[in-house]
């Protein structure tokens, strides 16, 4: 058995859905480990045929029969998970398998519309939030109000109606009346319709009702030793980058709410006294960032000779347009996946852990990586990283459909 984490190196929308594929494709008896974030997430996986899907919380390689497993430190939206689903069945004839730890918390619905209302209440100042509810979420589970996977399998629609009645009046309640009045004086005439859904509670009802039939789709584990064991290959999925890790500091407030590189891992890991074999962080052969807040080397997409339209990151209103830029210095380009390494330092399980960088993108740039003073042939960054930088290997991928892997 082999694990291996894979992570995105910038903003987010470097390619790990193509990775995680094309590792589950070449390994059949595979689980896609979720670890971080939830919903937001967006990885597409394409093939030559013509097939294409964007995963949210299904693993990236359910196509080719891996597993997904939702761990404790994801945060499931049943309510998405079961329109992925058929989606996914739409497109494929089936339905994968998802597990999930039964201490895996879930986003609510008043997460996503307190997100929703705080992002809107801002006007010109937003963050770039995806407005799936994540940090929201965060801040309810840390004041006491989460709720488990284990706990919606156990409760009835009634219950859980109930649930989320008192966690609205207990906590949802008490800033509701300030956000209002924000939304309101920066967006002067627009009605607040997210007030109004905040106060109804058939929103509630019919939530109840739909993460009731979401988690049918979903059998809750003992993610134990001996049950990851049983696989020829872990791959742990990673949403979001690095550069919007949540203690990332050099471009708060525009950052995700979790952890976004090796330190969940390491904790699943360590708990169960196994091993990561190999980390492969993800760049694109440029940068890209789908919502507001600072990205050095800033251009124009047309300044960028090859790059196309991205069909996933489309332009939406809560993370605007997608934008572009190009790599800083090597050293620059190297220093978050060190600080990433260096944070885990003293966990056992990854004190073996072969270092490795995947290049994607590269058939856009003719197999150049661009470069704020200038640009580098993926072969001449390769040497570079593997003499000056401490990895043992770079992989590349020229198409959306593999990699070298």
């Amino acid at each position: 058995m082999k694990a291996i984490a894979v992570i995105g190196k910038n903003f987010g929308d470097e390619g790990k859905g193509l990775a995680c594929a094309s590792l589950a494709q070449k390994v059949k008896n595979t689980l896609i480990i979720k670890h971080n974030g939830g919903g937001q997430a967006g990885h597409t996986v394409e093939e030559a045929g013509g097939k294409r899907f964007v995963h949210h919380q299904i693993g990236s390689g359910a196509e080719f029969g891996a597993d997904t497993l939702l761990a404790e430190t994801f945060l499931a939206d049943l309510y998405q998970l079961g329109k992925e689903l058929e989606e996914f069945k739409s497109l494929y004839g089936f339905a994968p398998r998802i597990y999930a730890e039964k201490d895996t918390k879930i986003t609510v619905i008043d997460d996503v519309l307190r997100n929703m209302f705080i992002e809107s209440a801002r006007g010109k100042e937003r963050h770039g939030s995806c407005g799936m509810g994540i940090d929201e979420c965060q801040k309810r589970n840390a004041h006491g109000y989460a709720i488990t996977m284990q706990e919606v399998s156990d409760m009835t629609a009634k219950d859980l109606f109930q649930r989320l009645k008192t966690i609205r009046s207990e906590y949802g309640s008490r800033d509701l009346q300030k956000i209002k009045e924000k939304f309101e004086t920066n967006n002067p005439g627009v009605k607040s319709e997210y007030y109004e859904m905040l106060t109804d509670d058939e929103v509630l009802a019919s939530f109840s009702e739909h993460i009731k039939e979401g988690i049918e789709a979903v059998t809750i584990i003992d993610a134990s030793k001996d049950m990851l064991e049983k696989y020829d290959r872990l791959i742990f999925e990673t949403g979001q980058g690095l550069l919007l890790d949540v203690d990332y500091e050099l471009y708060a407030p525009h950052l995700t709410s979790s952890k976004t590189g090796l330190h969940n891992i390491a904790l699943f890991l360590d708990k169960r006294e196994m091993a990561l074999d190999e980390v492969i962080y993800v760049t694109r052969s440029y940068v890209t960032r789908h919502g507001n807040g600072p990205l050095p080397c800033e251009v124009k997409r047309d300044e960028l000779p090859g790059v196309g339209v991205d069909l996933t990151n489309v332009t939406n209103e809560w993370q605007g347009s997608i934008r572009y830029a190009k790599h800083e210095s090597i050293e620059a380009f190297a220093a978050p996946i060190k600080e990433d390494l260096k944070s885990v330092e003293n966990s056992k399980s990854t004190r073996n852990t072969s270092k490795a960088l995947l290049l994607t993108h590269l058939n856009e740039t003719n197999d150049m990586v661009y470069f704020e003073d200038t640009d580098i042939s993926a072969d001449e960054l390769s040497k570079e990283l593997t003499t000056a930088h401490g990895f043992d290997r770079v992989y590349t991928s020229h198409s959306c459909y593999d990699t070298d892997i």
